[in-house]
């Protein structure tokens, strides 16, 4: 198994629920607050910081309990980033599989401008790029119906 130390830190968002969250570093946690990946586990506010933290030695038999393998990371990973997909989406309209066209219209000034997902094939996605269109592929499952 394969397993990586993790610091405990404590967090409160802009509602005072006090919180913690487990990161590399100090540093890695700065950086994710700055750019809005860490969420409020009780609101989703991503409006948060870091409070001072107790400092601690933990006693051997607890050490495991701050290790926690590759998979187990990469699950929290993938729901921190479907959690920051989904609120990309919100409030965005869902024009289906007409997004290349609607992405080049908005793009081109002929359609209003605003946030917009649908489906497209990888081609199409690339071929806006191309075109100096932001687009952000997302994995299946993030969109739902109601998005």
């Amino acid at each position: 198994m394969h397993s990586i130390a993790v610091k405990v830190f404590n967090c409160v968002c802009e509602f005072g629920h006090q919180f913690e969250g487990w990161f590399d570093s100090v540093e890695s946690l700065d950086e994710q607050i700055k750019a809005h990946l860490v969420a409020c586990p009780y609101c989703d506010t991503t409006n948060v910081k870091r409070v001072p933290t107790a400092s601690y030695v933990l006693a051997s038999r607890d050490k495991a309990k701050t290790q926690i393998s590759e998979k187990e990371l990469e699950a929290e990973i993938r729901s921190k980033m479907y959690t920051a997909a989904r609120k990309l989406l919100k409030g965005s309209e869902n024009v289906g599989e007409r997004f290349a066209q609607e992405a080049r219209a908005v793009h081109q000034g002929k359609a209003p401008i605003r946030t917009i997902h649908g489906r497209c094939t990888l081609e199409d996605a690339e071929e806006l790029l191309d075109e100096g269109i932001n687009v952000l592929p997302l994995p299946e499952g993030v969109v739902h119906e109601n998005n």
